[in-house]
């Protein structure tokens, strides 16, 4: 599941967690109940319906507040206590965005980055959703690389408290020369290929000096954008952020004062700061809507 070659925006704050992920997965896997259906692929429809099809987001009024905790992965078919889909976070951004009933995404975010699949697209949604909604990432815990990068286009950005975490701008990956260990085994690995650097990275096969010149190529690619996102999302020049997008991280206070978010508040400031519509009706709960659709049970038209 998690392939040692990925590309990663993740802060060095959560390798341990990293390494226990397979095992927490598997374990938490366990005890799904066979039946239930995954997560979906694809989804077009309110925010009430995308709750009901098990998408990270639940109504509170005309606000759509939507969780991105844990480490983010391209996509998981099930919800987690330990990683975050980019994909089904974006597909609840999508479904806010489309709702004429919510005016105010709220995202309540804990999550230390991670794969850096599936991260532009989720940013490329949210940037989009604030251009006509009031897009708010609420900090709760951690914010940093990828999920610093997708929450750089939001309205706003808050730390729910002045020792949250906050940055650690850049990616990262590595490579491994396995190429001596498999020699002292008495194996040869021989690669058939089409170029130099279609098996860059294959166990058994040196390193070479052109496969890591490659490889840092792609990641200066990546963190250039990183950092292109920045500048527009925060409105801050490119001398503001290239300073800073070495991999450290900061406490909110810190943040707040380099211009990485607006602001340290409680979520239920947050909260009573987005406005209400006059008259707005309360939105459907889950238990609702299931007490409403149990009325149609066995009920067959002619």
């Amino acid at each position: 599941m998690l392939d040692k070659t990925l590309i990663w925006s993740l802060s060095s704050l959560a390798d341990t967690q990293l390494a226990g992920l397979p095992g927490n997965l598997k374990f938490e896997t366990s005890l799904i109940d066979p039946d239930r259906a995954s997560l979906p692929s694809t989804f077009s429809g309110p925010v009430i319906d995308a709750e009901r099809a098990g998408l990270p987001v639940q109504s509170r009024d005309n606000i759509a507040i939507i969780n991105l905790r844990g480490i983010m992965l391209k996509s998981y078919s099930w919800a987690s206590n330990y990683v975050a889909s980019s994909l089904h976070v974006r597909l609840a951004v999508k479904a806010a965005r489309l709702d004429p009933s919510i005016d105010h995404i709220l995202m309540i975010a804990d999550t230390p980055g991670g794969d850096v699949r599936g991260m532009h697209e989720l940013g490329d949604e949210i940037t989009l959703a604030a251009s006509t909604k009031t897009v708010i990432v609420q900090i709760d815990g951690i914010l940093a690389s990828a999920g610093y990068h997708v929450a750089a286009g939001a309205s706003a950005i808050y730390a729910s408290h002045k020792m949250h975490t906050i940055g650690s701008i850049g990616v990262r990956t590595a490579l491994w020369d396995s190429s001596k260990w498999y020699e002292d085994a008495g194996i040869k690995v021989i690669k058939i290929d089409t170029g130099e650097h279609k098996s860059t990275g294959m166990e058994g096969t040196p390193i070479t000096d052109a496969q890591v010149a490659e490889v840092q190529r792609v990641i200066d690619q990546l963190y250039a954008e990183f950092i292109s996102v920045i500048q527009r999302g925060r409105n801050l020049s490119e001398t503001d952020v290239k300073p800073i997008a070495d991999g450290r991280t900061w406490f909110a206070e810190d943040a707040l004062n380099l211009g990485l978010i607006d602001g340290i508040q409680p979520l239920e400031t947050t909260l009573n700061n987005l406005s209400k519509r006059t008259g707005h009706p309360p939105g459907m709960t889950s238990q609702q809507a299931d007490e409403l659709f149990a009325e149609f049970d066995g009920f067959q038209t002619n």
